[in-house]
């Protein structure tokens, strides 16, 4: 359940208070404060609050705060419809747009802590390559901050929203070069570096597998479950093959080195279309009608860059493959 804590002026209360009679409110109190301001209390379910969200961000109201309710006392009863035991697409989403601006912003800031895990689990990945590892590897995977990045990526694009999508680059950009030049520089110096077991050739299979992830990140995203699971998804379809590929480049492997990079770049693209494909049938716009159109613009012309972009390396694949087999 959410409580929407409503700060409007006086004159605009009765507007408000009859969008409220038509909304699937559970209860209501009002707090009257100075200055000309009304503080209405709203208590209702989660599915619901996206609605009223959306219909008051249509006015310049005062401030709209939001609180998740973890329970209440007496519990709440909460009537019976025929709408009850029909299932939506919407009826998944228990986050609201606003509260999402918040999650996909924290895990995008380059913070130390940020870094601090890019830097470790570089390290944690390396040496489980190196020792082939499995466990090794999935500790690496489970603190590597990679699906903050894709998800703000794939929600900044759908609401045209540049701010997000540029700061979700630039620590994309970031978080990969830093794991890169760590497993370079490493790969120069270690020994075994040709013995370690590569990445097998780009398939279909490692294409749906990064689809998979970018909808089961959005799916876990929009649920407010959080991403520590599927997080460690995303982090296996990246951090092996990059610090793979940083490796494979140090120690002069130049050709196979190539072929995990690819597969990460693969599955960076393969993510943020799933994460648009997502976000877009779930209902996330920007609240201003001209907003929409020009995120939608913007959001098909991302969806038709990504795919170029897939359709450039699956070509890019074949022609290595063809020369390889010619040699």
């Amino acid at each position: 359940m959410r409580r929407l804590e409503i700060i409007l002026e006086k004159d605009k209360q009765e507007r408000v208070s009859a969008l409220l009679e038509g909304s699937e409110v559970v209860e209501k109190w009002e707090v009257k404060t100075i200055e000309g301001y009304v503080i209405l209390n709203v208590l209702l379910q989660d599915e619901y609050s996206t609605t009223l969200l959306q219909e008051l961000e249509k006015e310049a109201y005062h401030r709209v705060i939001i609180h998740p309710v973890e329970g209440t006392l007496p519990k709440v009863d909460l009537p019976d419809t025929e709408e009850k035991d029909k299932i939506s697409f919407g009826k998944f989403i228990t986050i609201s747009k606003e509260e999402l601006y918040s999650d996909v912003d924290e895990p995008v800031s380059l913070s130390v802590n940020f870094l601090l895990m890019i830097i470790l689990s570089s390290f944690v990945a390396g040496i489980g390559i190196l020792k082939d590892n499995v466990a090794i590897i999935i500790g690496a995977m489970v603190i590597a901050p990679f699906l903050g990045p894709n998800m703000s990526m794939a929600f900044g694009t759908t609401l045209g929203d540049w701010h997000i999508i540029r700061k979700s680059m630039l620590t994309g950009i970031v978080s990969t070069l830093i794991t890169l030049a760590i497993s370079f520089f490493w790969g120069m110096f270690a020994s075994g570096v040709g013995d370690i077991t590569m990445d097998p050739d780009l398939g279909m299979q490692d294409i749906v597998l990064a689809l998979v992830c970018g909808f089961a990140g959005v799916i876990s995203v929009l649920g407010g479950q959080g991403g520590s699971l599927v997080g460690v998804m995303v982090a296996a379809a990246l951090v092996p093959p990059l610090v793979r590929a940083g490796l494979l480049f140090g120690g002069g492997y130049y050709t196979d080195a190539l072929n995990s990079f690819l597969i990460f770049s693969t599955n960076i693209i393969c993510l943020n279309i799933a994460g648009i494909i997502t976000f877009y049938l779930a209902g996330i716009r920007p609240g201003k009608w001209w907003e929409k159109e020009k995120a939608k613009r913007k959001t098909r012309n991302a969806f038709l860059i990504w795919s170029f972009g897939l359709v450039l390396i699956i070509v890019a694949i074949l022609v290595i493959r063809k020369l390889g087999g010619e040699q």
